[in-house]
């Protein structure tokens, strides 16, 4: 099987949760040696990372559960075991073709003016989330 550094961008891309786009855009850093491909999640660009990956337990809440819990250790690694270990380039490309298709409405959204900036929160610290 073959992939690369950018099906694994698409395939991580496709699973960061999207409000107002500043942790799509910022929110990842990825790259490539003769051995290995890295991804880390930038708690310093992005400090609230770790509150949309974990479940919510303050009682601000009310029990609430966190709809993106797990997004990481859940969704994007399973996703990302299946595209290395299993996927057969029939399906590969269709992950692919889905993961774009995911893109372009996220792109159409800054196009047609539904979202017209990226809000940021400054840069508070963080730590750094390694997959």
């Amino acid at each position: 099987m073959s992939f690369g550094l950018t099906d694994i961008r698409t395939t991580v891309l496709s699973y960061i949760p999207y409000d107002k786009g500043f942790m799509y855009a910022n929110g990842t850093r990825f790259s490539e040696t003769n051995t290995m491909y890295s991804i880390m999640y930038d708690g310093n660009a992005v400090p609230y990372i770790p509150y949309t990956e974990y479940k919510w337990i303050s009682p601000k809440w009310n029990g609430k559960k966190n709809p993106n819990e797990a997004w990481i250790r859940n969704d994007t690694v399973n996703a990302l075991d299946f595209l290395i270990n299993q996927a057969t380039s029939r399906q590969r490309s269709l992950i692919m073709a889905t993961n774009k298709r995911t893109v372009q409405a996220r792109n159409n959204q800054l196009s047609q003016g539904t979202l017209t900036q990226l809000k940021g929160y400054g840069n508070r610290g963080g730590k750094n989330v390694y997959i």
